[in-house]
């Protein structure tokens, strides 16, 4: 007879409850929370100074302090020690590199999605909507309140397969845990609406912004 596998306990969110639990961290953690704003606003003010941004070498070494500054911070948040373990360091780029490459094939999927009917064959009846479309989201240098509206609501309904399981699935990669995407969803699952509620209070503050 097969074993049975142990499954892990189903994980139930409450927003509220973290929300909760976030403040009263950085209540007794004034200090160190305020060195890793700090720290935070150094590495975003440097990245907006170099030169062509993401297509710049530069923006490479940029990344790796990034990763490693983060890193250091969920290993200290958890207290294991060493805070750098090369080793766990690592192995959460695996992780981390499919959340990446996941995320830009979607994002590039929504940047071809309104050429799709060009290739189709329906250029007369869809080009003067498509150059519309081009003069509103680009030729003139910014977007509609509408159309970004739209456009944070889809990537907010995205962000639970996108960024949230991913996300999860590295921090358990720098604890030394299983982290892969089958397992965090699986745990996960039924907070569907819990990620997306969280999601919409990071994105759309960038909106309003």
């Amino acid at each position: 007879m097969p074993k049975l596998k142990n499954k892990q306990p189903q994980l139930k969110m409450n927003f509220l409850h973290i929300l909760r639990s976030s403040m009263d961290y950085i209540r007794y953690n004034k200090k160190f929370c305020c060195c890793i704003f700090v720290i935070n606003m150094v590495f975003m003010l440097t990245f907006r100074i170099i030169p062509s941004g993401i297509s710049n070498p530069l923006s490479l070494i940029w990344a790796i302090g990034y990763y490693i500054f983060w890193s250091f911070f969920y290993r200290y948040y958890y207290r294991l020690m060493p805070y750098i373990d090369v080793k766990k360091l690592i192995g959460s780029l695996s992780p981390s590199a499919k959340a990446v490459i996941l995320m830009a094939f979607v994002a590039a999927a929504i940047i071809f999605l309104p050429m799709i009917p060009l290739f189709l064959g329906y250029k007369n009846l869809y080009l003067d909507f498509y150059e519309q479309y081009l003069v509103l989201t680009v030729s003139n240098g910014w977007r509609s309140f509408a159309y970004q509206l739209v456009l944070y609501g889809l990537f907010t309904l995205l962000m639970p397969t996108l960024f949230c399981k991913p996300y999860l699935a590295w921090i358990a990669s720098l604890r030394g845990r299983n982290a892969s995407f089958s397992k965090v969803g699986d745990r996960t699952r039924g907070n569907y609406i819990q990620f997306v509620i969280l999601s919409a209070l990071l994105i759309f503050q960038e909106l309003l912004a």
